[in-house]
């Protein structure tokens, strides 16, 4: 059964994403073509239009996979199409599971979209090489590889919108069980414990700092300047931390949502 939930899922987010997926690549292409077609003013004015379309689609396919992810698990379990939901022979776990993974994937997928897409619309040689030099100059003063870098500062960066999306869920659920203002209990609880999850990475650092003065000296040294072992520590530390609290807002959403639901 849980097959069957992912797969209408997936169906309502391939239906709401897609064209945000061509038209980023579309974007991507003509800015290729247009990077390679002899320069002037009309063609420059094009290339940076097409370029600032790029970027937008790349932002909405971000932002529309956490609002569509969001809306998804409302209407799923709260909405007029909840009436059919909760007659199917599923848990509450099964339903909840079914709307991680579709997350996961979509927001997955979105960012693979949105690399493939800048690859395709600025790869070249020289393009390549400046972007190489400007990173090993921060890995080189930092005494890293690249590869390391740029991996974690992705994953950094993803589980942390992942994270954000999931609180985004758990205020969902403790808004709908309000008699009024769903929506803006919604909101406001989602908000709330995405601040608790930055407040306890943060926090959880701090107190790994009591242990190692590199990490201690980010909190006491107004300087920008950071120690490569420190920064290496700080990377992984953010991506444990992160992964579990993203397995804590997965368990305490389960359970508030085995507690009931209140269909509108």
């Amino acid at each position: 059964m849980l097959v069957k939930l992912l797969k209408y899922d997936l169906k309502y987010m391939i239906k709401n994403m897609i064209v945000f997926y061509l038209l980023s690549f579309f974007f991507a292409i003509t800015t290729r073509i247009l990077f390679h077609i002899e320069q002037s003013v009309i063609v420059t004015i094009l290339r940076n239009i097409s370029i600032g379309f790029l970027i937008s689609m790349a932002a909405n396919i971000l932002i529309n996979t956490m609002m569509r992810s969001w809306i998804r698990f409302r209407d799923s379990l709260y909405k007029d199409e909840s009436y059919l939901t909760h007659t199917l022979p599923v848990t509450k776990n099964d339903l909840y599971l079914s709307k991680f993974i579709l997350t996961f994937l979509f927001f997955f997928l979105g960012f693979i979209v949105i690399l493939l897409c800048l690859f395709l619309a600025f790869y070249s040689k020289e393009n390549w090489m400046l972007i190489s030099k400007f990173v090993k100059n921060i890995t080189i003063g930092l005494n890293m590889s690249t590869i390391f870098f740029v991996t974690m500062f992705i994953l950094v960066l993803f589980l942390e919108f992942f994270n954000a999306i999931q609180c985004g869920f758990y205020g969902i659920i403790l808004g709908h069980r309000k008699n009024n203002g769903k929506i803006g209990y919604s909101v406001f609880y989602g908000f709330l414990f995405y601040l608790i999850t930055q407040m306890m990475v943060l926090g959880l650092v701090f107190i790994y700092g009591l242990f190692d003065p590199s990490i201690m000296a980010l909190f006491k040294t107004a300087t920008v300047s950071i120690d490569a072992n420190a920064f290496k520590t700080l990377s992984i530390l953010a991506s444990m931390f992160y992964l579990g609290i993203i397995f804590i807002m997965f368990e305490l959403c389960k359970k508030a949502l085995n507690k009931g639901v209140n269909v509108e």
